[in-house]
């Protein structure tokens, strides 16, 4: 009896310890952060816009009400050191937009970016990569699914040197563009097939040493491979109109056109994009999160280039 007494006692000791350790912190004495302008622009001579996305960032302690949203009152300038031009706010797809027609983008050149909403003003600069990658070569399959006895996945790999001397950032990109058929019609009386063509970004697999950002550090010269892109094909489906009525639609899928792509992109432009990869991959709630790379000066963000080579394949 007198043991089962010691135990109560621990153990009301324990809990007051434990509820000792949580103190509420009065508001004054917490850090005054204020909201930040968000900016995201990246720039290529082969964009046919120039598109800015101003946001502003929600502070984790204070006020937070309005916070977060799309900025649309900020005054936008972009500039490459002599000529300037101002960045109109597009209200449909609610960013920054420019034709290039109105300020065109160059190789080797560097920009400077001025965003400000009145209160708060952010800038940054960047510069675009001289030299163009064409991937060279490429191997395009399909794999087989027992299941429904057809292909059901297209996959694509592809190749490309790297420029020698300089310090190099990678990035692949991928689309094709499919005929299939799909179903047509509300009623067993008007079913019919219609072809349609649809474009599809490939999927790029995860593998050590083999992402779509890639860098030649300490690799100067070799020729890069790209991880495997992956895009599900259209599969057949079964439509029933009832009353025996049932169709059955096979997309008899073909390859329109494949567009392969690498940008050679600045160092803002790799770190940013790998910076968010890590923070989004990573699921380990005992690892500190990763910090997101920036170089907008006085907010956050990032303002960076990247020159696009293409090559394209119709079968």
């Amino acid at each position: 009896m007198r043991f089962a007494h010691i135990i109560l006692l621990f153990v009301a000791i324990t809990f007051s310890a434990c509820e000792s350790l949580i103190t509420d912190i009065p508001a004054s004495k917490l850090p005054q952060v204020d909201s930040k302008l968000v900016v995201q622009c990246f720039i290529s001579p082969q964009s046919s816009r120039i598109n800015v996305v101003v946001t502003e960032s929600v502070p984790v302690f204070g006020d937070v009400t309005g916070r977060g949203g799309v900025v649309r009152n900020a005054i936008v300038t972009i500039s490459d050191g002599i000529k300037e031009a101002i960045v109109p706010y597009d209200t449909v797809s609610q960013l920054y937009s420019l034709d290039r027609t109105v300020f065109s983008i160059l190789a080797s050149k560097t920009y400077y970016l001025n965003v400000t909403d009145g209160k708060r003003t952010v800038t940054a600069n960047c510069t675009v990569p001289g030299k163009v990658v064409i991937p060279k070569s490429f191997v395009i399959d399909t794999t087989f699914s027992n299941e429904v006895s057809t292909d059901t996945t297209l996959t694509l790999k592809m190749t490309w040197d790297d420029i020698r001397v300089d310090t190099n950032f990678y990035r692949v990109r991928a689309s094709v563009d499919l005929d299939y058929n799909i179903p047509d019609g509300l009623s067993a009386e008007t079913f019919k097939e219609k072809r349609v063509r649809n474009r599809f970004n490939f999927n790029w697999d995860e593998t050590i040493g083999r992402n779509d950002f890639q860098s030649d550090g300490n690799l100067d010269g070799i020729s890069f491979t790209s991880p495997v892109g992956r895009i599900l094909l259209p599969q057949a489906s079964v439509y029933d109109y009832g009353n025996g009525n049932r169709f059955t639609v096979y997309p008899r899928s073909s390859i329109a056109l494949v567009t392969m792509e690498v940008y050679n992109t600045d160092e803002n432009y790799f770190r940013y994009h790998r910076s968010l990869e890590m923070r989004g991959n990573n699921d380990n709630p005992f690892i500190e999160p990763s910090l997101i790379f920036t170089n907008i000066k006085d907010g956050l963000g990032c303002f960076a280039a990247y020159n696009s080579g293409q090559l394209l394949y119709r079968p």
